[in-house]
């Protein structure tokens, strides 16, 4: 308990240390101070005993009580009357439970003021964030400082109306501009998380928000302009926000570095996070009587030790990681460590150097630290994004690559059992078909059959097996792009129109532009045009229902296009793409093997027009 108690006191201290340099040019009176430790004192009987001088002279104007179950008495006589409001008794610090202040003249007393945190925040006599109360008039000032089960500081002193409210606009001005900052990082955490649905960003906005909001409470700024109407909420707010935003920053933790390998202390983690939440959800719900047991004092022993439990966790798990050469955990690193040093710094400002870069830093320096801190993780999540988006393009990248290999396979492999079987038709069923011509013929011409109906049907079976070897030796040619290399790719074009106009269900013209030179050195384009023709010209016919279309190929020097049009049924644009029995997917990636471009759209009066066009680079030679 007794470290918890320093824990305490060291803070305590930063606190009665901003109080006197804040009011350093005040006023100079005596103050007494009364410890009731039944709780049962009344005002008639505190006068009694402040009479009675049973009240222990103030030596200082910083109070640092501690963890206490007693209720405390303060009296000050003021000796003169004052004008009104011009003077004002300052009682400290943000957070009193109740205050009941009394003023006695003649021994007659009569309450003026009941206010504190129990409270709603109208019922404080000056608009601030501290507790004033104005002494302008002569005679004794009586007031009933409850906070029994916490920690109580008191910086006690007379301050002119003027310069409290100065002072108080100066600090709504600082606190102003550093709550925008932290708007702007949450804002851009929402940001980042739109664009990557990455629940990092979700607990980085939470801690960022919850860790301020502790700051606001803490200020007192919370209880002013947040929730002044909820006096249930104000003394849980700064518990309620020392917990929460270690939740948040675990949670945080886990997903920013992902280098926690070790499944025990993930363990040792959820575990705490659990006992957090179990704390949280406590504190929120207990009424206001549970103030006043002794598990609400426990309470106020633990925070200080969870907090420096978290520090110690928070240290070790960012430093193994950042000496591994996770340059994130680097980044938190920093920011925690800004952190700390502005606490230190706050309390070495408090303690010592009381320049005006001193008070300033006495009072605002745990509010720099976080800001210094949130901006430090803003830096550390914009170097994930940007290294998430490197990553991405590179698996984009080598996505592509794969798809273009494959691509290229797939057109190999197709080009291999296509010259297998023009090559089977051609020198196997074309040979035997040429074979069986011969034989018909010398039949016929040897006179060997006499017979004039014999020799008819002969002729009938000669031209029939005629016709089929033509065919044959076409859809050789139409199939094997080997073929090209000796007749060229325009007759290769005309045999494979040929082939369709054959079958007498569609008219197609054929319209080349150049090739008027086979160039080895783009083999590959030709194949592919090759396979790219005869695939929409097979869709044409069976799909279409088209009686005419038009083929124009044009050879350019940087560039083939193609131009494919019919009078058909037509397709929509998505229900063309969405066709995978037409071997749409197959013409596609073709086109996006050679970076082309396709494009669908209605012929007029019927029909579709398809263009592609594909640039030519040496490097798919």
């Amino acid at each position: 308990m007794h470290v918890f108690k320093l824990v305490i006191t060291f803070f305590s201290i930063i606190i009665i240390f901003f109080c006197g340099q804040l009011f350093a040019q005040g006023y100079s009176n005596q103050f007494y101070l009364y410890e009731d430790n039944s709780k049962q004192l009344r005002v008639e009987k505190a006068l009694q005993l402040f009479n009675q001088q049973k009240f222990t002279p103030v030596k200082s104007s910083e109070i640092n009580i501690g963890f206490t179950r007693s209720v405390f008495w303060l009296a000050y006589t003021n000796t003169y009357n004052n004008p009104t409001d011009s003077l004002l008794l300052f009682i400290g610090d943000h957070h009193i439970n109740r205050i009941y202040f009394y003023y006695v003249c003649n021994d007659r007393v009569k309450q003026e003021w009941v206010t504190g945190d129990y409270y709603p925040f109208l019922q404080r006599p000056i608009n601030a964030t501290g507790f004033y109360f104005p002494v302008n008039k002569k005679g004794i000032y009586l007031a009933q400082i409850d906070k029994s089960n916490e920690s109580l500081q008191l910086c006690v002193m007379l301050v002119s109306k003027e310069k409290a409210l100065a002072k108080e606009a100066d600090n709504k001005i600082i606190m102003a501009l550093f709550t925008g900052i932290i708007v702007l990082m949450v804002l851009f955490g929402f940001y980042l998380f739109i664009i990557s649905k990455d629940k990092v960003y979700i607990f980085y906005i939470l801690y960022i928000a919850s860790a301020w909001l502790w700051v606001l409470a803490n200020a007192g700024y919370g209880f002013q302009y947040l929730w002044p109407n909820m006096p249930w909420f104000a003394s849980k707010a700064r518990p309620l926000f020392v917990i929460a935003p270690l939740i948040f920053s675990l949670l945080f933790l886990t997903r920013y570095i992902a280098d926690i390998r070790s499944k025990k202390l993930q363990l040792f983690i959820n575990i705490m996070i659990g006992f957090l939440l179990f704390c949280l959800v406590t504190i929120f719900l207990f009424n206001k009587n549970g103030y006043q047991k002794n598990w609400w004092l426990y309470i106020q022993y633990l925070i200080p030790l969870i907090t420096l439990l978290y520090v110690f966790l928070m240290l070790t798990i960012l430093s193994i990681s950042a000496i591994k050469g996770n340059k994130l955990s680097m980044f938190y690193l920093a920011a925690i460590l800004a952190l700390l040093l502005s606490i230190v710094l706050q309390a070495s400002f408090a303690m010592g150097s009381f320049n005006g870069f001193g008070v300033f830093f006495s009072y605002h320096g745990l509010s720099v630290g976080i800001v210094i801190e949130a901006v430090i993780l803003t830096a550390g999540l914009v170097y994930r994004f940007n290294q998430y988006r490197i990553d991405k393009e590179k698996l984009l990248l080598e996505m592509n690559k794969r798809q273009v290999e494959n691509t290229r396979i797939l057109m190999e492999v197709q080009e291999a059992e296509r010259s297998q079987v023009a090559n089977q038709l051609h020198d196997v069923a074309g040979s035997l078909l040429s074979a069986a011509r011969f034989n018909l013929s010398s039949l016929l011409e040897k006179g060997l059959i006499v017979n004039d109906t014999a020799v008819t049907q002969l002729k009938k079976t000669e031209e029939a097996v005629s016709l089929v070897s033509n065919m044959v030796r076409n859809l050789s040619h139409a199939l094997s792009p080997v073929m090209m290399e000796k007749v060229g790719f325009k007759t290769a074009m005309e045999k494979v129109t040929a082939i369709f106009n054959a079958s007498g269900k569609i008219d197609i013209k054929l319209l080349v532009l150049g090739f008027e030179i086979y160039n080895p050195q783009l083999n590959n384009y030709y194949t592919a045009l090759y396979s790219i023709i005869y695939e929409l010209l097979n869709n044409i016919v069976k799909h279409s229902c088209a009686k005419h279309a038009l083929l124009q190929i044009t050879e350019h020097e940087d560039a083939f296009t193609l131009v494919v049009e019919d009078d058909g049924i037509g397709f929509k644009v998505n229900e063309f793409e969405n066709k995978s029995s037409i071997g749409i997917a197959g013409i596609q990636s073709k086109i996006n093997y050679f970076n082309g471009l396709i494009a669908f759209d209605n012929n007029i009066p019927h029909g579709l027009v398809i263009t592609i066009e594909i640039p030519i680079t040496y490097d798919n030679k």
